[in-house]
């Protein structure tokens, strides 16, 4: 039997199946995955980051209290997908913000945060202009208590 044979599909005039034999099926898949499998099980590198948002696929902020001065930027540093940063009240009951704070969040304010979340390997930032302490979550997780505070002096 050789490797690979070529017939005509009968239900499509002129197009061809290709139909491969197990041997070159399974050195195909094999070789496939070893590329694939390459830095899956690392977690990315934020050497800027100030938070890690599910660091070693745990479902929380690292560290999950941070205190910064007024105007600082903290960057979230994405070490899984599937989570987001939410300081939107609207969106959260858990979500508590100083009076006169802008919300934020690492998706926009029309868009569904059930849904929109941030890809493995990406960064979000915000700047703090108003002093106090900040609530968030991640909003797919915040019940399992995937929270986090940030107090701004």
């Amino acid at each position: 039997m050789h490797d690979s044979e070529s017939t005509r599909d009968q239900g499509s005039p002129g197009s061809e199946i290709r139909r491969f034999g197990r041997r070159a099926v399974l050195a195909g898949v094999t070789a496939s995955l070893a590329g694939c499998t390459s830095g899956i099980l690392d977690d990315p590198s934020f050497p800027d980051a100030d938070v890690i948002v599910a660091p070693d696929g745990e479902s929380i902020f690292q560290p999950d209290e941070l205190t910064v001065s007024a105007g600082d930027t903290v960057r979230w540093g994405f070490a899984e997908a599937g989570h987001n940063v939410s300081g939107r009240p609207e969106n959260n009951d858990g979500v508590v913000l100083p009076e006169d704070a802008e919300p934020f969040g690492s998706y926009g304010p029309e868009q569904d945060p059930e849904v929109t979340l941030v890809s493995r390997g990406e960064t979000y930032e915000h700047t703090f202009d108003v002093a106090g302490q900040y609530t968030y979550v991640c909003i797919p997780h915040a019940d399992i208590g995937m929270v986090g505070t940030i107090r701004v002096e």
